[in-house]
């Protein structure tokens, strides 16, 4: 018994001895601690903050610049970029735009990212764009080894456009649109899986994109516009940002219309935020006309946002024949007031009524357009 209680006695000694070391342990573990942290702190110093800033501006920059080369007629097969520290450098295989087009990218960028400047050198065939008096973009355009004499503007045919809504689900379906080998102006809903993927398609395509919005229809809650919809509950500052957010999962996106909608564009102070993101952004509006009460296109030209309304549903009817005589109805009434525009949706039989009426469209009387040019027309 005598010699259990010593071997008792010798345990409780050790679980002591334990517990003494393990307070310099622990303070040696806080003291890394610490220093880890401060050692992070010191290599992330500001400079590297403000670098990260700088990338993401250029990532951001690259993205409005390349959107508005292509709405101003490039293609991305002749746009190459390079990626200098601080700076995007671009050979564009065409010739120097004029100033308007020049002052109008100097607007969209202004709006986005804010004190904005350009230098327009038409004698070297340079666009150097500035912020805050730093170059961040250049831009060298091709040297003609001769004076060109620009093409003759083709006057009094009537330009028809046609929209594709719905777009982002399928990338076949979007690659049989490309294949048309006609100018559809791609409407891409954001909350898609696949809506990225599809603009980036698109535009390599040398097609228009546009962000077809969500909004609440007249049956809401019965019919679901989707998650990301803007709602009349909303606030402003909610509306604002979902759109913005929109432009992310959307890029090269040049304009909007609506998804949906019925009772939304009925609603001012609803469509007022929503245009007024139009705006910062240099985009336009066209109005699907879902309602016959819609406010867009009045609310459009008190905010100042380029804008116009849908003349026609192409595929009410999703047979082939019935598709085939709306276009034929949308080339007719474009021919009576100049301009028409068309709305359609990526079903298999409207891409094939648009494949037969392709010679209608391409070589008849009227001219086929994305929806920026009738817009800036």
């Amino acid at each position: 018994m005598a010699s259990s209680k010593k071997k008792k006695k010798k345990g409780k000694g050790r679980a002591g001895n334990s517990v003494s070391l393990s307070i310099p342990v622990v303070l040696a573990g806080a003291i890394l601690t610490v220093v880890a942290i401060l050692a992070l702190l010191w290599v992330r110093s500001p400079e590297q903050v403000d670098s990260g800033r700088q990338v993401l501006l250029l990532d951001e920059l690259e993205v409005e610049v390349e959107s508005a080369l292509l709405r101003g007629g490039f293609s991305l097969e002749q746009i190459d970029v390079r990626h200098e520290p601080d700076l995007l450098a671009y050979d564009i295989r065409g010739f120097l735009p004029d100033e308007v087009f020049v002052d109008r990218l100097q607007q969209r960028l202004q709006n986005r990212f804010g004190l904005i400047s350009h230098d327009l050198r038409s004698e070297t065939y340079e666009v150097l764009i500035y912020r805050s008096g730093a170059l961040v973009c250049l831009l060298q355009f091709e040297r003609p080894e001769v004076a060109i004499e620009p093409p003759p503007k083709e006057v009094g045919k009537p330009m028809v456009v046609i929209i594709m809504d719905d777009l982002g689900r399928s990338l076949d379906r979007a690659r049989e649109v490309v294949d048309l080998d006609l100018p559809v102006t791609f409407s891409i809903l954001p909350g898609e899986v696949l809506a990225t993927e599809t603009a980036l398609l698109a535009a390599r395509s040398g097609h228009e994109v546009m962000i077809h919005v969500p909004m609440e229809p007249q049956s809401y809650p019965e019919t679901n516009p989707g998650s990301d919809a803007l709602l009349l509950g909303q606030s402003e500052a909610e509306i604002m940002k979902r759109v913005r957010g929109f432009f992310k999962k959307v890029p090269y996106a040049v304009g909007a219309n609506n998804h949906m909608g019925s009772r939304f564009t009925e609603y001012r102070d609803g469509m007022e935020p929503v245009l007024k993101v139009m705006r910062e952004r240099g985009m336009y509006f066209i109005d699907s006309r879902t309602t016959a009460q819609s406010v867009v296109i009045p609310l459009a030209e008190d905010i100042g946002v380029p804008s116009t309304i849908r003349d026609v549903f192409l595929d009410n009817d999703a047979e082939v024949e019935a598709i085939s005589s709306q276009i034929r109805k949308l080339v007719r009434l474009a021919e009576r007031q100049g301009h028409a525009v068309g709305i359609c949706h990526p079903y298999v039989e409207t891409i094939e009524a648009l494949r037969r009426e392709k010679r209608l469209l391409r070589g008849g009387t009227v001219k086929m357009v994305f929806a920026s040019k009738l817009i800036s027309s």
